[in-house]
C-alpha cells in the first residue's frame, strides 16, 4: 500500500508538470476562426457541447446532468439555462443584520449625572456593546462568503451565480474599504435581482449603491467640492470604456452625483439635497440639471456603453479575442432590446462562435471556478465552506475583495510563480484530511468518500472509473497514453476490486480514487474550460 501511495504521488507530480507546460501554451484566439453568432442547429449539438455551455454558463456539473442537458436541443438547453428565473429560487439561509453602531457614541452630560460606581458600570456597558458590535460585524462578514460560495456549489440557478461572480468583478468594490458586511450584502443581492435582467437598471441600482458610494468616496461629494471618483470609474470602467469620454464628462457627472450618499449607521443610500448641485451640467455636450438617473440614461444613450458591455460579457463567457463585427452585432441586441441582457446572452451562447474550436477548452480557470467545479462535478454537498474560500484566496481570488475597483483581470494572470504550486495542488487538501500535507493551510473542503459516490454508476473496471472521472471533471477529452497513466495509476501494483467489493476495502479503494482525481485535477486539461 504504502508503494502504491508513492507511485501515484510521484506520477501526480509528473502530471502537475506536464500542466506547467500545457498551461504555457494556451493559444490566441481569432474571431475570424469561428463561426460567427449563427446558431448552432440541431445535427451540430453534441454532449461535447452542451458540456461547454455548462462548464461557461456555470461552474461544472456530473456527466448525468450533462446527459440530461444534451437530450435538450440547442435552442432548449441555453433557455434553461438563461432563464433561470422560471426555476424555483434556492433557499440558502443567512442573517445579516443591518449594522450596529461600531463607534463608542458617549452622552458625556448624561454621565455627568451619574454616581462615580454607576458611570463606572455605564462606560464598561457601552464598550461591551462597542465589543460585540464589532465582534458581530466580522462574524457576519464570515457568514456571508460562506453562503455566496454555497450558492455557487448547490444552486440549481448555476448562470445566475455565475453572473453575479462577473458583476461583483465588473463593479469591483472590496469589504476592507467598505466595512460592512450588510453594504456588502445588499450589493451582491442587487448583482443577483439583475444578473440577467437589465444593465440600466442595475447601473441605476450602482449609483444608489452603499458598497460602491463607500468604495468610491462619493459620500464625500457635496457641490462645493466636488469628489471625481465616481463619475470617472462609472464611466471608464463600468460602462464606456476608456476613450469615449472626455474630461467635462466627467467633472459634469461628478456634479450630477453630488449629494449621494448614506447613512453610515444604517447603511442605506440617502440623498442629501443640501449637498447636490442644482445647476445646469453638460454630459456628452448635453445641458441640463441631471442627477444620478439622468447621468445613467445618457450613459446609455452612448453607442459605446452596449459595445462596452458586450464585449466585456464575450471576454467572460468566450474568449480574449473578439471580432469588432461580433461585438458590434451583440452591442445591438443589447440597444435593440433597452439593454436587457437575456436576449443577448442567448444570442452569445446559441452562436457558432460559442461552440467553436477557438472557444472550447481555452480558457483558464478562475479559482472559483477552480473548486466549485471540482465539487460540482462530482455532486459533493455540503461542503467546508471556509476550506474552498482559503483555497481560491491561495490562489489568488478572495470574494468580496477584489485587489482594486478593475477587479480581477482574468485569463492569463491567473498563473504566476505564486499560484501555479496551488493551483496544481488544490484537490489534495480540499478533498480529504487523508491527503493533506503536513502544514498545509487549506482545511478539507470535503471528507468525500468517494467510493460511496462511484459504487451505483456500474462502473466495472479501471478504465470506466478514469473515463467516468474525466469526463466529469474535464471539458476536453484525454490522449490515449495520459488515458492510460491514469488506468495504472488506479490499479497500482494490484487490480481494483469490483465495486461489489468495496464496502469491505473501502479505505484502500477510497485512497487510490482519491490519488487518482488529485492526479486529473493536477492535469492541463483540468485547468481549463
Amino acid at each position: 500500500m504504502r508503494r502504491t501511495t508513492i507511485q501515484l504521488r510521484q506520477a501526480a507530480i509528473v502530471l502537475a508538470a506536464v500542466a506547467t507546460v500545457g498551461l504555457a501554451v494556451v493559444p490566441s484566439t481569432r474571431s475570424e476562426e469561428t463561426g460567427g453568432l449563427q446558431p448552432l442547429n440541431e445535427q451540430q449539438w453534441n454532449e461535447a457541447k452542451a458540456r461547454h455551455l455548462l462548464f461557461r454558463a456555470g461552474f461544472g456539473n456530473t456527466p448525468e446532468e450533462m446527459a440530461r442537458l444534451h437530450a435538450l436541443d440547442p435552442r432548449q438547453a441555453v433557455d434553461l439555462m438563461v432563464d433561470f428565473h422560471k426555476q424555483p429560487e434556492p433557499k440558502f439561509a443567512l442573517t445579516i443584520e443591518s449594522p450596529r453602531p461600531r463607534k463608542l457614541v458617549i452622552d458625556r452630560a448624561a454621565l455627568a449625572k451619574l454616581k462615580p460606581e454607576e458611570r463606572k458600570k455605564r462606560l464598561q456597558e457601552l464598550r461591551k456593546q462597542q465589543g460585540d458590535s464589532r465582534r458581530n460585524e466580522r462574524e457576519q462578514f464570515v457568514d456571508l462568503r460562506e453562503w455566496w460560495i454555497r450558492r455557487m456549489v448547490e444552486s440549481p440557478r448555476q448562470l445566475e451565480e455565475k453572473l453575479v461572480l462577473f458583476w461583483h468583478g465588473h463593479f469591483a468594490t472590496g469589504y476592507r474599504t467598505v466595512q460592512s458586511s450588510y453594504a456588502m450584502y445588499t450589493q451582491n443581492e442587487l448583482f443577483r435581482k439583475h444578473a440577467a435582467g437589465n444593465f440600466g437598471q442595475m447601473l441605476k441600482g450602482i449609483v444608489h449603491d452603499p458598497a460602491m458610494l463607500r468604495y468610491l468616496d462619493n459620500d464625500k461629494n457635496v457641490k462645493q467640492h466636488p469628489n471625481e471618483n465616481l463619475a470617472r470609474e462609472i464611466m471608464e470602467l463600468f460602462s464606456l470604456g476608456e476613450g469615449n469620454y472626455t474630461e467635462q464628462d466627467i467633472k459634469g457627472a461628478a456634479h450630477a452625483l453630488t449629494g449621494y450618499g448614506f447613512d453610515r449607521r444604517s447603511f442605506e443610500f440617502v440623498f442629501r439635497a443640501n449637498a447636490h448641485d442644482e445647476d445646469e451640467k453638460t454630459i456628452f455636450g448635453r445641458t441640463g440639471n441631471w442627477d444620478g438617473d439622468d447621468l445613467v440614461d445618457l450613459i446609455l444613450e452612448q453607442p459605446a456603453t452596449a459595445r462596452f458591455i458586450a464585449r466585456k460579457l464575450f471576454v467572460f463567457f468566450v474568449h480574449e479575442d473578439p471580432s469588432q463585427q461580433t461585438v458590434e452585432q451583440l452591442a445591438a441586441v443589447l440597444r435593440e432590446n433597452d439593454y436587457e441582457l437575456a436576449p443577448m446572452l442567448k444570442t452569445l451562447f446559441l452562436s457558432q462562435e460559442f461552440f467553436a474550436p477557438a472557444a472550447m477548452g481555452t480558457q483558464i480557470k478562475s479559482p472559483v471556478q477552480l473548486v466549485v467545479g471540482a465539487l460540482r462535478s462530482l455532486n459533493i454537498k455540503e461542503a467546508n465552506c471556509t476550506a474552498l474560500l482559503a483555497a481560491t484566496q491561495e490562489m489568488g481570488q478572495e470574494l468580496l475583495q477584489p485587489p482594486n475597483v478593475k477587479g480581477w483581470d482574468g485569463g492569463r494572470a491567473w498563473i504566476n510563480t505564486n499560484t501555479l504550486f496551488s493551483r496544481h495542488n488544490f484537490a489534495a487538501p480540499l478533498v480529504t484530511p487523508a491527503t493533506k500535507p503536513a502544514g498545509q493551510r487549506i482545511p478539507a473542503a470535503a471528507d468525500v468518500d468517494l467510493a460511496m459516490l462511484l459504487e451505483d454508476k456500474d462502473l466495472q473496471s479501471a478504465a470506466d472509473i478514469v473515463d467516468y472521472l474525466t469526463e466529469a471533471c474535464l471539458v476536453t477529452t484525454i490522449s490515449d497514453a495520459r488515458r492510460q497513466l491514469l488506468i495504472e495509476l488506479l490499479e497500482g501494483d494490484q487490480p481494483l476490486p469490483a465495486p461489489s467489493e468495496w464496502k469491505d476495502q473501502r479505505q484502500m479503494v477510497n485512497a487510490r480514487l482519491v490519488a487518482l482525481l488529485v492526479a486529473i485535477m493536477g492535469m492541463p486539461e483540468y485547468q481549463l474550460t
